[in-house]
């Protein structure tokens, strides 16, 4: 989360001219696009593109400022992303600073921003009746805002909080490590979060002159672009856009130019060593290439970024899983992608061999590069990619309004306002030349060799996030090598794509079902279907829930579930790559009760790949290497998950202690040491002795279809009718007046602490009660303890579902206090705002309804959204298909009496409790005394009664 402030004073160079320069174009839409669109500049020079859609139940704006942490003067780094915290904290209209995101809680909205290299980008989404009060609150923040500074300052605490919060995170460190890389005079080599020492006053500097400064060289009308999507009409939107954004100040400001590449020569051919927290084995390399933005309409970049990434047969990562010695890898527009400059990244993921083999998978590399050098740029394979981006965008699904106008507002900045919605999409202008001149570029010369891991040799620590690293030279005969050796004749370039579909007709019933039917049951399977065109795409999604005894019945049991699921996803990876790039995809993953597969995509070929996922089920191939390098990546990915913030740990932690058959990551790690090659073979065969399957497909696909599958899978699994039904894990129910907890040990400063409320049962109504109050205590609770003490940034207190059981949870992260103290504060606001809740009007409860059953009734977007809701539905057993819909009403009939009633039962007079923590380094002889510590989970769970 990201909040800000802004300026009153600047009001006096404010425009306000209500004559929207219209744009003379027409906007391209999808085929499956029914939106009204229009584009138009204000007299301020304010881009703005306005969006009628009369069926959506949520409002939302984005307003995008083109400056960002790129622009943050030398000695104020952080200064933009300040900002941008400053920029909701009142205004000269609106003073109060908790204003804003209590207008938007209560009428079923969210708030949020975000700080880019180049962009500052603020959004919200509301319900549509709210929105014409809500854009002019949010104007205010480019018109008149305060800078109050008693929030200077206590704002400044939460940037550091941020900083300090995420210090250990290893995303965060790999890049500050990668920085010191860069050409220093790059903008993309500076710090930008910012902590107390960036942003103190100094003497005759204070940072409240700098913000101000800042704005108003930086936050001018010509360098912003706005996006508002309502069910209103095109007129009324933009006559609300005229009326209150027009006063925003146009200073005729530029747009930040930097001349100064992400690598100079200087930067060239270096390798760069970064010492990890968290056990990894990452390889990158990166290139400087030239600006691409303007050629858009072309996307040159994508013709060879598709194919180095390329993961099926002949590629490069086919040859490095050949050898042992990597199973991940992607390639990417690199860090710099502006107006002066792209660039390119390369990144895979190594095996321990993979470690030790370094030069040899570089040299690889570029054995494939020269590969494409020395080749024609084929046009069959642009004709590919031209193919499946213009049908992605024909038959396009909307995505949520909030996700819809900030990724516009962004384009419409490079865009021309025609293009603004395929932009991201098309790609029409085959330019060969111009792809054989990036090509010619990716040479041993000009690149950066970045290796990410924790046993490596270094000589210098980065300055903010005391990172281990060291930088040298790549020798002379390296080069020389990766520049002539022999091209592996593995490597090739792909084969014509088989599944691209060419049947995309829209299937037709002579029934027109509003959720998926039960039309097959029998001892071994229950199968249902609907067929679903609503949203005009040729697209099905298919899901296979395999339910068995045994899977996950014991730790090691999960795990080797697990393992077989990342055996099959391993042994399908070139064969299903190719389906992925025609936008046909799959999954399998372990659950509680076992193992499921989903398909998803065009529908015409999805039963061509199902087969081969039931074939890889039927005889993994089980190799001593695959498994050897499986379960380093599952050790890998449990000794990290105990590395995360502790704001993430506790709250997990928390799960698995309430949830059935989950495991801990300690059970999980003492089970995975002695798992063989062998014990997994033996494993996969009793997997299949007792299967029983549940199956969804929705979509494009007929009854006749779902049936055919399910016959299919009768088969080649060979069920058997014996086969019991594995229950849906439960939740353990905690006692009245009962304080129970887990303590974490956790290698960081900050003291964390989640506070869990249960609800005393799983009844519609108590997840109506739940759900709403945690809407209405979420914005008070944040600007209680985050906004005016500055407890911390990551901090919460909303409904915490566990598998339909409703409760309240309160959780914060602090650099400040302990844990003991938290819980005080939490109790202290508990207490206080009990006065608040018992004089909130009938007027202000009923808006917090109004909000949350707009959210809870808030149409699916895309078939793959409904599906999946659906699917959740047969899950529960719900039958019906209608639980947002029972929430709702069971919201509606919510009165202030009972309200009150269950905050005093649920948290004050008869709590059922269960508290996750972390002392903290800092804070590591403050520890309570008045509770039930939990140190056998089994015995926790096995003891008490289950929802």
């Amino acid at each position: 989360m990201k909040f800000l402030i802004l300026i009153a004073a600047l009001l006096c160079h404010a425009c306000t001219s209500t004559s929207p320069i219209m744009e003379k174009t027409n906007i391209i839409q999808s085929q499956n696009d029914n939106r009204h669109y229009q584009a138009f500049t204000l007299d301020n020079e304010l881009k703005v593109l306005i969006i009628s859609d009369p069926e959506t139940k949520k409002a939302a704006a984005s307003l995008d400022v083109f400056v960002g942490s790129a622009s943050d003067p030398d000695e104020r780094a952080g200064l933009a992303h300040f900002l941008e915290h400053m920029l909701f904290l009142g205004t000269e209209k609106y003073p109060d600073a908790d204003e804003y995101q209590t207008f938007i809680a209560q009428h079923g909205g969210s708030r949020n921003a975000y700080t880019a290299r180049e962009h500052t980008n603020y959004f919200f989404d509301i319900q549509n009746s709210s929105l014409e009060p809500t854009l002019d609150r949010f104007s205010q923040f480019f018109t008149a805002p305060l800078f109050n500074s008693e929030f200077v300052e206590r704002e400044k605490n939460a940037v550091n909080s941020e900083y300090l919060g995420k210090i250990k995170t290893d995303s965060r460190r790999s890049f500050a490590g990668l920085q010191q890389a860069f050409n220093p005079k790059s903008s993309y080599a500076k710090f930008s979060v910012g902590n107390l020492e960036t942003l103190a006053d100094r003497d005759n500097d204070l940072v409240r002159d700098d913000l101000l400064k800042f704005y108003k060289t930086h936050y001018s009308a010509n360098l912003m672009t706005l996006v508002v999507l309502a069910n209103e009409p095109l007129p009324i939107l933009k006559r609300w856009v005229t009326e209150k954004f027009s006063a925003i100040p146009d200073y005729g400001a530029e747009k930040k130019v930097f001349t100064e590449p992400l690598l100079s020569p200087a930067e060239m051919a270096r390798q760069i060593n970064i010492k990890s927290l968290q056990e990894k084995r990452e390889l990158s390399l990166m290139f400087i290439l030239p600006e691409t933005q303007s050629y858009y309409l072309a996307k040159p970049s994508i013709y060879f970024q598709s194919l180095l990434g390329h993961e099926g047969e002949g590629s490069i990562l086919a040859l490095l899983k050949e050898k042992g010695w990597a199973d991940e890898l992607a390639a990417s527009t690199g860090f710099s992608n502006n107006a002066q400059e792209s660039s390119l990244h390369l990144g895979i993921n190594l095996t321990h061999s993979g470690l030790e083999h370094t030069d040899e998978i570089i040299d690889i590399v570029f054995q494939y590069i020269r590969l494409l050098q020395n080749t024609d740029i084929q046009e069959w394979l642009f004709q590919e990619q031209s193919q499946m981006s213009t049908l992605q965008f024909r038959y396009q699904e909307q995505r949520d309004a909030s996700s819809t106008v900030t990724g516009l507002a962004k384009s419409l900045h490079y865009s021309a306002a025609q293009d603004i919605l395929r932009g991201p999409y098309v790609i029409e202008q085959f330019k060969p030349e111009l792809i054989k001149q990036l090509i010619s570029l990716l040479t041993p010369e000009r690149v950066l060799v970045s290796l990410n891991t924790q046993d490596l040799n270094t000589t210098k620590i980065e300055k903010n996030y005391q990172v281990d690293y060291q930088i040298s030279a790549i020798k002379p005969e390296l080069i020389q090598k990766w520049s002539h050796s022999a091209i592996n004749s593995a490597l090739t370039l792909p084969k014509a794509n088989p599944f691209i579909p060419d049947e995309l007709k829209l299937k037709t019933a002579a029934t027109n079902n509003t959720h998926p039917k039960l039309i097959q049951q029998d001892s071994k399977l229950e199968l249902w279907h609907q067929l679903d065109t609503n949203f005009n795409v040729p697209r099905s999604s298919l899901y296979i829930a395999l339910q068995s005894p045994i899977a996950n019945s014991t730790p090691r049991n999960s795990l080797l579930t697990s393992l077989l699921t990342g055996i099959i996803k391993k042994q399908l990876n070139s064969y299903a790559y190719p389906a992925h790039l025609a936008g046909l995809n799959y999954s399998v993953y372990a659950t509680e009760r076992g193992m499921s597969i989903s398909v998803s995509g065009y529908d015409q070929k999805q039963s061509v790949l199902l087969d081969r996922i039931i074939a890889a089920l039927n005889t993994p191939e089980i190799t001593e290497n695959r498994f050897n390098i499986l379960k380093a990546r599952f050790q890998q990915k449990l000794i990290n998950a105990q590395r995360q913030q502790p704001f993430h740990q506790v709250l997990a932690e928390l799960k698995r202690s309430l949830i059935e058959r989950r495991w801990t990551n300690e059970q999980k790690l003492a089970a995975l040491s002695s798992l063989t090659a062998q014990d997994l073979t033996l494993f996969a065969q009793d997997f299949l002795k007792q299967l029983h399957l549940s199956i969804l497909l929705q979509g494009n696909s007929t009854s006749t279809e779902a049936k055919n599958i399910a016959s299919m899978l009768n088969q080649q699994l060979k069920l058997s009718p014996d086969a019991p039904q594995v229950p849906a894990a439960r939740i353990i129910q905690l006692q009245e007046k009962t304080l129970s907890a887990r303590k974490l040990t956790i290698d960081n400063h900050d003291a964390t602490l989640a506070l869990y409320f249960q609800a005393p049962d799983k009844s519609i109504t108590s997840q109506a009660e739940a759900q709403l109050l945690g809407r209405i205590i979420s914005s008070a609770f944040f600007a209680d303890l985050r906004t005016r003490q500055q407890l911390g940034y990551n901090i919460g207190a909303a409904a915490l579902p566990m598998k339909d059981v409703p409760g309240i949870i309160f959780i914060l992260q602090s650099p400040v206090i302990s844990v003991t103290e938290i819980d005080a504060r939490f109790h202290e606001f508990m207490t206080s705002y009990l006065m608040q809740l018992q004089a909130i009007t009938a007027k202000e409860l009923e808006s917090y309804k109004a909000g949350l059953v707009t959210r809870l009734l808030e149409k699916d977007k895309s078939l793959q959204k409904r599906s999946y809701r659906n699917w959740l539905e047969i899950d529960r057993d719900n039958t019906n298909f209608d639980t947002k819909e029972r929430i709702a009403n069971a919201v509606s009939k919510i009165d202030k009496n009972r309200l009150i009633s269950i905050y005093k039962d649920w948290l004050i007079n008869n709590p059922r409790q269960l508290r996750s923590y972390a002392l903290g380094n800092k804070f590591i002889d403050h520890d309570f005394n008045d509770q039930l510590l939990i140190t056998n989970i089994d015995e926790f769970k096995r003891t008490h009664e289950k929802l």
